[in-house]
């Protein structure tokens, strides 16, 4: 302890601004030298909703601890503020909290509840026209409304997840106001709150995060809850969109986009895989009927001229045909990363492409297959990637229900590459690479 004692007080700061502010401030008792490094600290972080230790009795000394540590913090800089919100934390006092680090120049903010309850709590009207905040971060609880001259010119980063909304208008409102806006996540997940339609039309976003996977969705009346999502985003670099339930969504050419997880219900997928033609890290799970994938890998050919990283869902039926798709529209392809979340097996005969195509030829070097299961069509797959990928050097096969004999006799498979390593549950097979065809 001396020899932190000896340290100064930026690097003090530095190594206890990990931990639970409440910690930090039980080090006023370590010695003379600790008794006011807490109250330099850039970063508060209050948590009480989370501590079943607290009973609501006990409320009123954590609005005080609250109260006294917050008048008493003398950064230069405000950094941090953020709540842990429980059962008893209302309005008043978090909207009281959130006016002093304003005036003390927050430059992030975020709430979190840790576990549901009914009562919602309603933030300042004067946050929304504060003009330092640079995150926001929202989860739950929260009602976000949004007034008419809504102004955030610094924000970059907005998270609103599962939060509530006062009126259906609150994206088109909040979104204009924030002309900065390089990261966004927009998340129904836990509790399914209507938004009503979602439009994104932020020309300086960077990041994108849509989800909607609420479990009940789906159940009642399929169209309840379904709403229309609209992306204008030019400058965005990643996307992430988890959409369960089937929304509408209508795309712009979001030509910056290098990587980008793709999950939804979509009948015609189309207009949203063209949004991303310079995509290069893909992993891609579309849930749709055999017909359905069938009658769309035959009609587009959407290219992605620049992907290098494919990983592949096979959770829905007709996989096999986008995967022959995908092959065939990505010449550049150099890692095919598997299947997951409950394959689905083959039905009829797996036809594969007309032609080799050119990342076999020429750029495939990885290719991973989980779940395996040796079926005759899945051997015929996997014979086909080994015997036309000529510049393969690792092949990694998983299987957890298949027999030691079905895999094994994936050695005496044709390969077009000698160089080619391939790994079988982990373990590398000697021979693999003996017979080259």
């Amino acid at each position: 302890m001396d020899r932190i004692s000896d340290l100064s007080d930026d690097l003090l700061l530095k190594i206890v601004s990990s931990l639970p502010t409440k910690n930090v401030v039980a080090t006023m008792l370590l010695s003379k030298r600790w008794r006011f490094i807490w109250t330099m600290l850039p970063s508060l972080d209050f948590d009480y909703g989370s501590d079943s230790e607290i009973e609501p009795s006990e409320y009123g000394k954590f609005i005080k601890y609250v109260d006294r540590t917050m008048v008493l913090n003398r950064a230069p800089v405000l950094e941090t503020l953020k709540f842990k919100v429980g059962p008893c934390y209302g309005s008043e006092d978090l909207g009281t909290w959130i006016r002093i680090g304003m005036v003390r120049g927050v430059l992030e903010l975020e709430t979190v509840q840790d576990y549901e309850f009914d009562d919602s709590i309603e933030l300042p009207m004067t946050l929304y026209t504060y003009e330092k905040l640079e995150v926001l971060k929202l989860t739950r609880a929260i009602v976000v409304d949004v007034p008419d001259d809504v102004w955030f010119p610094s924000l970059k980063t907005l998270h609103l997840v599962s939060v509530k909304y006062k009126t259906k208008e609150t994206h088109r409102k909040l979104l204009p106001g924030c002309p900065v806006l390089e990261d966004l996540v927009l998340d129904k997940t836990l509790n399914g709150f209507d938004v009503g339609s979602i439009y994104v039309d932020v020309p300086s976003l960077q990041r994108l995060s849509i989800l909607d996977t609420y479990e009940e969705a789906n159940q009642g009346d399929p169209a309840v809850g379904l709403c229309m999502i609209v992306m204008n985003v030019p400058s965005l670099k990643y996307l992430n969109f988890v959409d369960t339930f089937g929304d509408l969504c209508l795309c712009e050419n979001m030509p910056e986009v290098v990587e980008a997880n793709v999950r939804v219900v979509y009948e015609d997928p189309k207009k949203l895989l063209e949004s991303i033609p310079s995509v290069k890290r893909l992993y891609l799970c579309l849930s749709a009927s055999l017909e359905t994938i069938k009658q769309f890998v035959s009609q587009h050919r959407v290219g992605f001229h620049h992907l290098l990283h494919l990983e592949l869902c096979g959770g829905c039926e007709g996989w096999w045909d986008l995967l022959t798709w995908m092959l065939e529209s990505s010449p550049k392809l150099q890692r095919n990363n598997g299947f997951y979340e409950g394959i689905s097996r083959i039905k009829g005969q797996w036809r594969g492409p007309t032609s080799v195509p050119g990342c076999l030829m020429f750029h495939l070097h990885t290719f991973k297959w989980e779940d395996y299961e040796s079926k005759d069509q899945e051997k015929r797959i996997l014979t086909y990637i080994l015997k036309n990928a000529r510049q393969l050097t690792t092949a990694d096969i998983s299987s957890w229900r298949s027999y030691s004999g079905d895999l094994n006799e994936l050695v005496s498979l044709p390969r077009a590459s000698s160089s080619c390593q391939l790994m079988v549950n982990g373990e590398k097979l000697v021979a693999a690479c003996s017979n080259k065809i």
